[in-house]
């Protein structure tokens, strides 16, 4: 079953610098281990070593996972929902009602060939309670006529979910992956807001946040480092009242020897921090470079998009593109991390 839109083109949003550490980023340098250091000046997520191995074949069975992989996803921040029930009679009944509210939606306020207002649809809400699965509902519209997702949300849930499941009728499920056209997108989100006193607001990445997405990233393309990769930056920059976008490509060599050059490649796995001033260097050295090889600062253009070719394509935005399950599943427990923070 095919999305009814592409969600893919690239939006430029402005973001706010910010400073964090997310414990060890060390799988760059092709250490597999994860190791964290508290900070007093800096905030740090920790993680044992000793209870997350990053094994591939550990993932096959997580369906829920390998569903997101190798798809276009707007992320979108939640506020708790009130009074939402996981009961599967009330999500069935509730279906229903959500059904008919984003029909009536279209016919009153979508007027265009593509989505007419006789549309039948089909919308569900199926819970997802999985052992240690961040997914915890799943959204969606369809198209009866010819089987076809106009819609398709995840909220994702917290670490400590459960705990504030139990303890109060606020449901704390504050980030919700999203594929659909603007319109039905729109429709459902003020569903959402109506039935559960929620907000629901585009995630837009702070610069922290995206430097470390782009750590992460290049930590699960650091596995290719026999073989050349190429990542693409995509910058922003604005002259007058226009804009225009310039794309940089780097070679993972280049950025290998600039992790020793600079002492973050260490092979030694009991002392494998990275942290956000870390990341600040290699930036800097890969704009430095940047600046050598075509004559354009790129430090003083906005930092618009990622890609690591066949693993992943990430948006300051919001937006995300992973391909491998294993980077999906960290990708999606740094954001939880983070929210879990606030």
């Amino acid at each position: 079953m095919e999305i009814d839109e592409d969600i893919s083109s690239i939006e430029s949003i402005g973001v706010e610098d910010a400073e964090c550490s997310f414990g060890d980023i060390s799988r760059i340098s092709g250490d597999n281990s994860i190791q964290s250091q508290n900070n007093s000046n800096q905030t740090s997520i920790s993680t044992s070593a000793d209870e997350i191995t990053f094994d591939p074949t550990a993932f096959i069975e997580i369906s829920d996972i390998l569903g997101l992989v190798g798809k276009n996803w707007m992320i979108f921040r939640v506020s708790p929902l009130w009074n939402l029930k996981f009961d599967k009679n009330y999500l069935a009944s509730l279906s229903k009602h959500f059904t008919l509210s984003i029909k009536k939606n279209i016919a009153t306020n979508i007027k265009s060939q593509k989505h007419d207002s006789n549309l039948q649809i089909s919308g569900t809400l199926e819970v997802k309670e999985a052992y240690q699965e961040c997914i915890a509902l799943k959204i969606q519209v369809i198209n009866t006529e010819n089987d076809t997702l106009m819609y398709d949300g995840v909220l994702l849930k917290t670490p400590d979910y459960t705990t504030k499941k139990d303890k109060s009728n606020l449901l704390d499920m504050p980030v919700l992956l999203v594929q659909g056209s603007k319109p039905i997108l729109t429709a459902v989100h003020n569903w959402l807001a109506e039935s559960f006193d929620c907000v629901v607001r585009p995630y837009e990445f702070a610069s922290y946040e995206f430097l470390w997405l782009i750590a992460i990233s290049m930590g699960d393309a650091g596995q290719s480092y026999n073989e050349t990769v190429l990542y693409h930056y995509l910058y922003n920059y604005e002259f007058s009242k226009c804009h225009t976008d310039i794309k940089f490509c780097i070679e993972s060599e280049f950025l290998r020897s600039t992790l020793t050059k600079l002492s973050i490649n260490r092979s030694n796995t009991e002392a494998t921090s990275f942290h956000y001033s870390d990341l600040i260097k290699v930036q800097s050295e890969i704009e430095d470079h940047f600046k050598l090889s075509s004559g354009i600062n790129a430090s003083k253009l906005r930092l618009k998009a990622f890609e690591a070719p066949k693993v992943a394509t990430i948006n300051v935005s919001g937006k995300i593109l992973i391909r491998s399950s294993t980077l999906m599943d960290l990708i999606l427990k740094y954001l939880m991390e983070l929210e879990h923070r606030k």
